[in-house]
């Protein structure tokens, strides 16, 4: 897509705020209804070419997209080089992780998919906000809602903790996407110091709330800490968990975040992402 279609797009989304939340429902739908039927196909193959040979693909899949997007950003930028080096190295860190992630998180390669079909969500969502980390922000509750509807409803017999992995991944995945569109010359509107902004004030909130929900029972951590007024079990173990845990249907050594962690982890993450609008004030972009 080239930067002037890109930037139109944009502006017709900001203008048309009922196309925008329609185009938000419909593909928010489509992850949410269409993982089960992802899954299956991803499995056949996987069974048809054996699981070594799908992770190497995958990763591969992984380094040719990230290059690919890599030469299109230095293609557009070589020529109208940006004053401030932030957006590189948000994206550059932000891809680490992602790699990092995908290695000692994940049981299998494929989870990295969670990067791509979240990061569009929050591009459909940015234009409502005019802000990178708000729209990541905005992005997170669908994160919830779906993992919610693996862990309840799709996966009951498979899912036996809330797959917190895949929201942080998710999150990496919306901000590569918001600093992709920052180098491609989309701009946020007035940025305020991170902690002047509503979005700061809605991450604390959140954070706050499910500390609260957590310490009344309401969300139980482990299946020991159920009581009478438990409307949520995040892991149906009885106890915590070692660091490393064994998936033994694929062989592998992986780290399930525990939900304290999680938490933790995912307020930094959507805190620290926030730095991809600036620190100072900026002026939201003219047609």
């Amino acid at each position: 897509m080239r930067s002037g279609l890109l930037h139109r797009f944009v502006f017709y989304l900001r203008a048309n705020k009922a196309v925008n939340v329609l185009l938000v429902a419909v593909y928010f739908l489509f992850i949410l209804f269409m993982h089960g039927h992802i899954v299956q196909l991803y499995l056949s193959i996987e069974n048809q070419i054996g699981m070594a040979v799908a992770n190497v693909l995958v990763a591969c899949l992984f380094v040719a997209i990230a290059g690919g997007i890599g030469v299109a950003e230095f293609t557009h930028t070589r020529s109208n080089w940006p004053a401030s080096k932030k957006p590189f190295v948000y994206l550059i860190a932000t891809l680490l992780l992602i790699v990092l992630h995908s290695q000692f998180m994940f049981d299998s390669n494929i989870e990295v998919i969670h990067a791509m079909e979240f990061s569009l969500l929050s591009f459909l969502v940015f234009p409502m906000v005019n802000r990178f980390g708000f729209a990541i922000l905005l992005t997170v509750p669908f994160m919830l809602i779906d993992e919610w509807y693996q862990y309840i409803l799709l996966y009951p017999e498979w899912n036996t903790f809330f797959e917190f992995n895949d929201i942080l991944m998710d999150t990496y995945g919306c901000a590569a996407l918001m600093c992709i569109l920052m180098l491609l010359g989309v701009r946020p509107g007035i940025v305020q110091p991170i902690w002047k902004r509503p979005e700061f004030y809605l991450i604390a909130s959140a954070f706050i709330l499910l500390l609260v929900l957590n310490y009344f029972g309401v969300i139980a951590n482990y299946a020991h800490q159920v009581g009478d007024n438990t409307m949520l079990v995040l892991n149906e173990r009885t106890s915590p968990e070692p660091f490393w845990r064994w998936h033994p249907s694929r062989q592998v050594w992986y780290h399930a975040m525990s939900p304290p962690e999680a938490l933790l982890a995912i307020t930094v993450a959507l805190v620290f992402f926030m730095g991809i609008d600036g620190y100072g004030v900026s002026k939201p972009n003219a047609e």
